[in-house]
């Protein structure tokens, strides 16, 4: 990376915190719980701030602003000393609340009785749902709620998460990601195929969620209807967009059968997020059958993320080869639309009017 790119990525960061706003005040995941055990050290990126995690070792979860006060280096690349970080320019200690316990250049080799005055912003962590959450904003943590990640450990449900990093804004991701038009092209045959036919559905959009139903009885997807939709029974799609950072798309067939993609998007900068997908599955076969084809499952999921990674990399490469590009909308878009409105209002915190709220049905081709 030349020293322009380092520079332009430092100042993409520093944008993407200093314009967050509202957006700061809610909950984002830095790391599953299973990336994040005893003795590891974990760099996370939120809204454009590093921040270096770890487990303690009763258990708790500290998360620190991921640079020293002393010469700004990163503690994530140091280690772990009786549940401190320690610096590894010039081993300036910090315990779990960001305080500097020892100075070795002042202190020498015996920590002092006290801590030193000098202290790094810490932030709140809560585990939930297989995740690590952490809490960067100024208002009290517990007026903002977790989102509950649908069928998490429920049986007769399966779960299992997938990691990604993504090019693009929590915006873009979120469109992606309740985009049905896109699947045609971009999962063409592995996911939806092309059949020139109308789609309708009904757009809902709230101060805080844009929630669609889709009402196509004929529509299928995947490509293993004998597993999924053994019945034949029609099927019931709805997806749905939660402020700040969150999707979730069901598909369900008849009470017995479903697929749900749960997806909480971290955004690192304001050109890239980490993505924590959630995949909740159920077929009306017994559970031995599911836990057999959970190596397939697991492939063709990942297949079709893959997909959407790459599209989403040249989607963002496009957006580079000019300046001040203006998406044009259709009616199909109306759900982009809806996104990016309760994301400008919950990042700017004025509501929303009451013309871009309420139910609107639409139709398109797929």
């Amino acid at each position: 990376m030349t020293a322009e790119s380092t520079h332009d990525l430092a100042q993409s960061r520093q944008l993407a915190w200093e314009t967050a706003g509202e957006l700061k005040e809610g909950w984002y995941v830095a790391c599953t719980s299973s990336e994040i055990r005893r003795r590891k050290i974990v760099n996370a990126r939120i809204l454009g701030l590093g921040i270096v995690v770890y487990r303690q070792s009763d258990g708790a979860i500290a998360a620190l602003v991921d640079q020293c006060l002393h010469r700004g280096t990163m503690l994530s690349a140091g280690r772990l000393v009786d549940d401190c970080l320690v610096c590894p320019y010039h081993g300036w200690r910090y315990d779990g609340n960001g305080r500097v316990v020892h100075i070795p250049s002042q202190d020498g080799a015996r920590l002092p009785d006290k801590p030193h005055p000098y202290r790094l912003r810490s932030f709140v962590s809560r585990e939930a749902y297989g995740l690590v959450w952490l809490y960067v904003g100024d208002n009290d943590p517990e007026q903002a709620e977790i989102f509950p990640m649908p069928y998490w450990q429920q049986r007769p449900w399966t779960n299992y998460y997938m990691v990604s990093r993504f090019s693009g804004t929590v915006s873009t991701l979120a469109q992606n990601f309740m985009d049905v038009p896109h699947t045609v092209y971009v999962h063409d045959k592995i996911f939806r195929k092309k059949a020139d036919r109308i789609m309708r559905s009904t757009v809902e959009t709230n101060p805080s969620s844009v929630e669609v139903t889709y009402h196509d009885a004929e529509d299928a997807i995947g490509m293993w209807p004998l597993l999924t939709n053994p019945k034949k029974q029609a099927l019931r799609h709805t997806d749905k967009f939660f402020a700040p950072n969150i999707t979730r798309c069901d598909y369900h067939w008849g009470d017995d059968s479903g697929f749900v993609i749960t997806s909480q998007i971290t955004p690192e900068d304001g050109r890239s997020c980490r993505v924590y997908t959630l995949i909740s599955y159920r077929f009306p076969y017994p559970s031995w059958v599911g836990k057999i084809l959970s190596p397939i499952i697991h492939a063709y999921t990942r297949i079709v993320l893959g997909q959407d990674i790459r599209i989403m990399r040249k989607n963002v490469a496009g957006l580079d080869n000019a300046p001040n590009h203006g998406n044009r909308n259709v009616k199909a878009d109306l759900v982009h639309v809806g996104i990016e409105r309760v994301i400008d209002a919950k990042r700017s915190g004025r509501p929303m009017s009451d013309k871009q709220l309420g139910s609107r049905d639409i139709e398109f081709y797929i």
